[in-house]
């Protein structure tokens, strides 16, 4: 007799598309090391800083906000604000800084089927890797 699939909740959905997602950020940006102070070390070593803090859903996921930051930068400096939003200008112009701005006002209510699509577009992603 065949089981019925244990129905998965919005905060288990929610940490496996979050760190599929970030595991994809640390991996994309393990060559260059850390966004706000160039330390390299293996993705294992590094977390996924956030640009804007608060990690609110319009933005949780969005690539352009999201880098690879060693330990130190982003709990010991809570995320070296300064020198990240310098890089931010830097690399993605003020056109994308202030998009990011004004995106994180914007309300988003996912349903674990979105965190479900979300993990499994990072989760391929990663398999790129090879890791």
């Amino acid at each position: 007799m065949l089981k019925k699939p244990k129905k998965i909740t919005y905060a288990k959905a929610k940490r496996k598309a979050r760190d599929a997602f970030s595991k994809y950020i640390r991996l994309r940006d393990e060559v260059q090391g850390c966004f706000t102070c160039g330390v390299v070390k293996p993705y294992k070593q590094m977390q996924a800083g956030h640009w804007i803090p608060g990690r609110h859903n319009s933005i949780l996921f969005d690539e352009r906000g999201c880098h690879a930051q060693c330990y130190h930068c982003n709990i010991g400096l809570k995320g070296n604000p300064v020198v990240y939003y310098d890089r931010m200008l830097k690399d993605y112009g003020v056109e994308v800084c202030n998009e990011l701005k004004r995106i994180d006002k914007i309300i988003i209510q996912y349903k674990v089927i979105d965190f479900l699509g979300i993990e499994q577009k990072y989760s391929d992603l990663v398999d790129t890797y090879g890791k």
